[in-house]
């Protein structure tokens, strides 16, 4: 019993602690986002997602999904409160704000749970970061494309035809790629880091 009560009180601690450096992440500049230069349109590379990782590789799946969830309704907030930009345009749909963070804690929880029981931890760190980046890049894009084809919503800049391929293109084109390349880096030394840290104590 009082295992399992010192397990629920370490994981309520360490998530409360991902919560905060999540928020500091949106809040303070080049934390969270890396600006490529191009703000007017909004573009830039994010590494939140890979703090969400590493929460759902030490926590599990569902607190992976509520660290997202926090982490997509800062993004929700911050997209009402911000310049009015594509990127804006995008995250003040609920959905494309939430969803995708949400579905990164209970991919990478699951992924990496899976083949750490096959003592695969290294290829789960690795394939953590890459599927942290993917999962929220690809549902980003298919969320906001469903939106704008059902609603007919639209930002100046956005073709009113072939949208889908305009969002594939711009998005993993200009964010996604990098994002899976750092993840694939980022994810592995910091989350084995502390998985070696933990297993040590």
């Amino acid at each position: 019993m009082k295992t399992s009560t010192s397990a629920s009180t370490r994981n309520l601690v360490l998530a409360a602690l991902f919560i905060a450096i999540i928020i500091v992440q949106v809040i303070v500049p080049f934390l969270g986002y890396i600006p490529l230069g191009l703000m007017v349109i909004g573009l830039q590379i994010t590494i939140i997602q890979f703090t969400v990782a590493i929460a759902a590789i030490l926590l599990g799946p569902w607190w992976g999904a509520l660290i997202g969830g926090v982490w997509g309704l800062a993004s929700l907030i911050q997209a009402w409160t911000t310049t009015y930009n594509i990127g804006a345009f995008l995250f003040r749909n609920p959905v494309t704000a939430l969803v995708p963070r949400i579905m990164i804690g209970l991919v990478v929880g699951y992924t990496f749970q899976a083949l750490a029981k096959r003592h695969r931890q290294g290829l789960g760190l690795v394939l953590s970061g890459f599927l942290a980046s993917f999962t929220n890049t690809a549902l980003v894009v298919l969320s906001a494309w469903a939106t704008i084809a059902i609603f007919h919503v639209y930002f100046p800049g956005i073709p009113h035809s072939g949208t889908f391929m305009w969002l594939l293109l711009s998005l993993v084109g200009t964010n996604g790629i990098a994002e899976m390349i750092a993840g694939v880096i980022i994810v592995p030394i910091i989350g084995g880091a502390i998985l070696r840290v933990r297993r040590s104590n």
